[in-house]
């Protein structure tokens, strides 16, 4: 670790903070950790070879600022820890850039109750369900979504500058404004040729926190379908994923409902949330538990950034890739007595799945 950098007592900190506040929060919303090793802990390894990860930061402003690695809970291979670890950067005097003692200082408790959910869910579907790991799109939004929880649930003394919206979930909004100022040209299912960038996992985080709202006891903290995404639905044999797991959650609120029917939900939600005095009985097409729009523009963002096409419906069409699990918005302005619109969806790549329309109706 470069000189300069943690003290004893910022350390002693953290770990104060992770066994009263962070560690409850993460096990009572998503389960419990595996004890792979069986010594009731799970360890902080505080190393500058995190710092490495980011060599172009300075250039591209961009950080890695820690992760958890499954491989760390194998048996056999010789590079693991064999054990439950995960692994912050750490301030760096010489890269003041990228990594001032303040902005790291900032950033351990966020990226710690943010990796140890990565860690919950690996226990969960490998070692436990004996299957894949969660599909990286649902797993960075529920440790997106556990930055949130701190955000909540953190006492402010704990906090920078007692600020533990800024500090927890502060980047997660940031990142949701930049995904929806251009939601074609970003994933929410990302592929696994993805590096991850900050607009998906702002989409990433998004879903669950609209998924959360759903919740019939707990909309704020949604911790009943956030522990159903980390259980141990079985289909096959096999350990449900990614959108499956999504829909299965679901099924609590919605009898039969599917992933793609609640995409489209979401993207509605997305499209709704800046309208004005939008009657919403169901409660699914709006976010039960933040006012985005007023977010954004406390945060210093700007104002909601959702701007769609908009016509009248004669003549219209658009052309474009639409990124897995991401959509276009159109806006179709009519008197009441106009003639009827037609909409039509054309895909020129049959291989993959086919696009849909979801529809809202505003008078």
């Amino acid at each position: 670790m470069p000189a300069n950098g943690y003290s004893a007592s910022d350390v002693q900190r953290l770990g104060t903070l992770l066994d009263h506040q962070l560690y409850p929060i993460d096990t009572t919303a998503f389960g419990r950790e595996s004890d792979f090793d069986a010594n009731g802990v799970v360890a902080v390894l505080l190393t500058d070879r995190i710092n490495a990860l980011s060599p172009n930061c300075a250039q591209t402003g961009q950080v890695i600022v820690g992760y958890f690695f499954g491989l760390d809970l194998d048996l056999v291979d010789p590079n693991s820890n064999k054990g439950e670890v995960f692994n912050p950067a750490v301030p760096d005097p010489a890269h003041p850039v990228c990594f001032s003692k303040s902005f790291m200082l900032s950033q351990l408790a966020p990226v710690a109750i943010h990796e140890f959910q990565h860690m919950i869910s690996f226990n969960r579907h490998v070692l436990l369900a004996g299957a894949a790991q969660e599909e990286a799109w649902l797993n960075e939004g529920l440790s997106h979504f556990a930055e949130e929880l701190g955000a909540r649930q953190v006492s402010a003394g704990s906090c920078t500058g007692g600020n533990c919206l800024s500090q927890f979930a502060g980047g997660d909004l940031q990142n949701a404004y930049e995904y929806l100022q251009a939601p074609t040209l970003h994933f929410l299912v990302e592929p696994g040729t993805s590096g991850g960038t900050l607009a998906e996992r702002g989409a990433n985080w998004l879903l669950v926190r609209w998924f959360a709202d759903q919740s019939p006891s707990d909309s704020l903290l949604g911790t009943d379908l956030t522990r159903r995404l980390l259980g141990a639905d079985q289909v096959g044999g096999l350990a449900l994923t990614g959108g499956a797991k999504v829909a299965a959650a679901a099924q609590t609120v919605q009898p039969g409902v599917t992933f793609e029917t609640l995409l489209g939900e979401w993207h509605l939600a997305n499209y709704a949330e800046a309208l004005s005095g939008f009657p919403e009985p169901s409660g699914r097409l709006r976010y039960r538990s933040w006012n985005l729009a007023g977010a954004f523009a406390q945060s210093g963002l700007g104002p909601f950034p959702r701007v769609p096409d908009s016509t009248g419906g004669a003549s219209y069409r658009t052309a474009g890739t639409l990124r897995g699990g991401s959509g276009k918005y159109v806006r179709v302005v009519q008197l009441a007595d106009a003639p009827a619109v037609a909409l039509g969806l054309q895909t020129s790549n049959t291989t993959q799945l086919m696009p849909r329309l979801a529809v809202l109706r505003v008078r």
